[in-house]
């Protein structure tokens, strides 16, 4: 997944190993993100993406280093999803690195992974993602009250999601707007129509055989169907 800034790839084995780095206790990327920052190893961050309980991806800059990673999990019921990450180190930060991943990540859960509801959670203490979130389109879902610990205190939490519907309302509203505009297909859109036609072309040829043209020979009837025994 590339970005005008940063791609999405998978990790390596140095990539769990900052991972690891940038989300340990205190570290300003645990801190900014809120997790729980516990120790977590690389090898805890491996066998967590390969089990697919916490699938990741490498943030690359333009000169494919890496510069933070994000994730997301399985939410609720099916099609439900929870994101999160940040990128590592703070002199990296308000760049718009960070926010282009995550667009690549929302992108890929929506129009690749057929997600129908993309939430995440933030600490009312990071002013730089509140300031994202608030001009992408997320709702706010819930306050959750002293939800996070820091510098001696309580700090309120929020609870932001996404709607299938929402995500592409938006996506429909980019297109009117910038003609240059368009989803990231893995597959272009052309690609896709000349294997239909192949396919179609194939059903109508004679040669062409389906499940229910084969039903139909066995049976006696239709274009295939063998002469019948006199």
């Amino acid at each position: 997944m590339h970005g005008k800034m940063v791609s999405l790839e998978r990790p390596n084995d140095e990539d769990y190993a900052l991972t690891a780095r940038w989300f340990g206790p205190d570290a300003a990327a645990a801190v900014m993100a809120a997790t729980e920052g516990d120790v977590v190893t690389a090898e805890d961050f491996r066998r967590l993406d390969h089990t697919g309980a916490l699938r990741q991806f490498a943030v690359r800059d333009r000169q494919n280093r890496t510069v933070g990673a994000v994730h997301y999990k399985s939410h609720g019921p099916v099609g439900g999803y929870e994101i999160g990450g940040a990128i590592g180190e703070p002199e990296m930060w308000r760049r718009g690195l960070g926010a282009e991943a995550f667009e690549l990540l929302i992108d890929h859960l929506f129009h690749t992974r057929n997600a129908h509801r993309v939430q995440f959670t933030t600490a009312l203490y990071n002013k730089n993602v509140l300031r994202l979130v608030i001009r992408t389109g997320f709702t706010l879902e819930g306050i959750l009250r002293e939800y996070f610990y820091l510098d001696g205190r309580y700090h309120d939490g929020a609870v932001w999601a996404l709607l299938r519907s929402e995500y592409y309302e938006a996506v429909e509203h980019q297109r009117r707007t910038d003609p240059a505009f368009s989803l990231p297909d893995v597959i272009p859109e052309e690609d896709k129509e000349e294997a239909r036609r192949l396919v179609a072309e194939y059903i109508a040829s004679p040669s062409g055989m389906t499940s229910a043209g084969l039903l139909m020979k066995a049976v006696g009837v239709g274009p295939h169907a063998e002469p019948a025994d006199r």
